[in-house]
């Protein structure tokens, strides 16, 4: 393999973190870690990611195959090399609650997706259900479009594109035990992405607040979705997304000892002093629950 090598970023940056929470997924398929090394598949090509030093070494056949541009600038945006939290840890060094969760973190970067199409469709699959089952679900969805290489405990995945999902019928996407209304969004949008309807890719250039609107205009997006959206795939949190349950555990058992009773309610009143970095922290609060909840699962 070639390799191409990627310098550390000047804040706080943890790559041995990454590797941790990825181990935490029960049924990987874009991610995968053996060792210390993280592993991707996108455009055909087996990408291996490696802390060496000052830099994370990138190797992969298509380094040498006039890709290496392509690779490293998806490489930086995924690995999350150009997002800076110094504000975030400041802030939240100065509030003993926040700062409780928050510390063992500092340096986890925010792992964003390769396209805001393979964000958007993995967000409807994990609408209502379980975290869990929401990642066996979405493999699933991969291995009826690929035949990935297999790595330690799975083999990893490319993303299916808008053309093949487009071409999917109702009946194909039943193996992922959602809805038929989640079924028929999914192919709606992957439909007008494919035709040039719809260019979702086109958020990336906006302010979160107005990629928000855009994605809230979309049929089957509310605000969880399009909220998680744009943190999966620009690595930002304009909101608190206050009716996922899994936050609402987590906030009653970091902020409250886990009295009280589990509501939207006590999500956005325990993180709204956080002001513009209340939905950060949400992420955050939701990154420690899974680092604690989830042991590692072996190779």
């Amino acid at each position: 393999m070639k390799e191409a090598r990627l310098p550390l970023p000047p804040f706080a940056y943890r790559f041995n973190l990454l590797l941790e929470f990825v181990k935490r997924i029960a049924h990987p398929a874009r991610l995968v870690v053996q060792d210390d090394t993280l592993w991707r598949y996108t455009d055909g090509e087996l990408i291996a990611y490696r802390q060496e030093g000052d830099a994370i070494v990138v190797r992969g056949e298509g380094l040498s195959q006039g890709k290496e541009e392509r690779i490293k600038r998806i490489s930086r945006h995924c690995l999350g090399l150009g997002r800076d939290l110094s504000a975030f840890y400041d802030l939240a060094a100065r509030d003993p609650a926040l700062w409780h969760v928050v510390a063992p973190l500092v340096g986890l970067p925010i792992f964003c997706s390769e396209t805001v199409f393979e964000a958007l469709i993995t967000l409807i699959i994990e609408q209502h259900i379980s975290w869990k089952n929401a990642l066996r679900y979405q493999r699933t969805l991969m291995r009826m479009f690929d035949s990935g290489p297999f790595l330690g405990r799975g083999a990893v995945y490319q993303f299916p594109s808008p053309q093949q999902l487009a071409r999917a019928s109702r009946s194909e996407l039943k193996a992922l035990k959602i809805t038929n209304r989640r079924i028929d969004t999914i192919i709606d949008i992957a439909k007008a992405v494919a035709s040039g309807a719809l260019d979702l890719e086109s958020i990336d250039a906006m302010e979160p607040r107005a990629a928000y609107d855009h994605l809230m205009k979309l049929n089957g997006v509310g605000h969880w979705t399009a909220n998680n959206v744009i943190g999966r795939a620009l690595g930002a949190y304009p909101f608190v997304s206050q009716n996922d349950v899994a936050l609402q555990a987590a906030v009653q058992l970091f902020f409250h000892d886990g009295k009280g009773q589990k509501s939207p309610d006590l999500v956005t009143n325990t993180l709204s002093r956080y002001g513009e970095y209340a939905g950060l922290a949400g992420h955050f609060v939701l990154l420690r629950w899974v680092l604690e909840r989830y042991p590692p699962i072996a190779p």
